[in-house]
Order: C-alpha cells, then structure tokens, then sequence
C-alpha cells in the first residue's frame, strides 16, 4: 500500500496540465508575432549591411589598385559579366567591376528593393567617389534603411525610422 501512495503522487493531474499548457498558449500567442517582426527587421538590416561593406570592399580595392573600382545593378549577379544600366536591377544583383574583369558578385535576396538614381557608383583611386549617391533598401511593413555614399567616397548607413515601407 505504501508503493502505491507513492506512485500516486508523483506526476501532474490533468488541471495543472491543461493550466500549464493554457499559460504557454498565451505566452506563444504574445511573443510570436513580435519575433516575426525582429526577423524582418534582421533580414533588412544584414541585406543593408551587405551593400554598406560592398561598397566600402570597392572603395579600399580602388584605393589598392590605384584605379576606378565601379560597383553596378547586374541583371543576373551569378552570370552577368557587365553592368547593367538600369537603376531598377540593384534590387537584382550588384557586380563590383574593375573595368576589365568581375571582382566580386552580390546576390540580393527577393523581396527587397533598392531605389537610387544612380545606376552605378565609381570610386576613384584616389579616395573618392564620382558621385554622392544614396541608396534606399525596403521590405515591406519594415523601416527604410538608407546608405548613402559622399563625393569623399565615405559610405554611411542609417534608418529612417520616420518612414516605413510599404
């Protein structure tokens, strides 16, 4: 009799199961769609990332070849062999370009837009940059996320926490 009383009271019953497994409904339900967010929100900030350090890889190859280093939209970034001149295809691809051969390619993930006017961003051998231009990089429901690049070939990147994308 004595080993049955202690098997009897080892275990849950079947209220503090269905309690436990209410309480972790409830803290699901809660946390889920806020861990949704924070995924989004690293996807867009390390595709950002990316561009920001393609840019900065161009500008200190340029400066190590002492000759202008292009980065451009490609509109295949695994076989396109020139830049393409089409300000839509950043989304698509980046190709780093040394004017003679293809120095690094840049794959974009899909659901991601770049809006620029430029359609490509020459640094120059000698610690610049053609042009300032910046880069705006969105997912929809996420905040903007700019990269902008200066006349000094400075690559700076920021969120816009005042515009979410649409």
């Amino acid at each position: 009799m004595n080993g049955m009383a202690r098997r009897h009271g080892l275990g849950f019953t079947l209220v503090e199961l269905m309690v436990t497994l209410a309480i972790l409904i409830i803290l699901t339900t809660i946390a889920v769609p806020g861990m949704t967010d924070l995924i989004r929100d690293a996807r867009l900030s390390s595709q950002s990332d990316l561009l920001a350090s393609t840019l900065n890889a161009a500008r200190l190859e340029a400066i190590k070849r002492r000759q202008n280093v292009t980065v451009c939209p490609a509109t295949d970034a695994n076989t396109s062999t020139a830049c393409s001149g089409n300000a839509g295809d950043w989304s698509t691809g980046i190709l780093v370009f040394d004017g003679a051969a293809v120095i690094q390619r840049v794959q974009m993930k899909q659901g991601l837009t770049i809006t620029t006017a430029a359609t490509s961003v020459i640094f120059t051998g000698t610690l610049g940059s053609a042009a300032a231009t910046t880069f705006t990089l969105c997912t929809t429901g996420r905040k903007e996320h700019q990269i902008d690049v200066t006349i000094s070939g400075h690559v700076g990147k920021r969120i816009n926490s005042a515009t979410t994308c649409a």
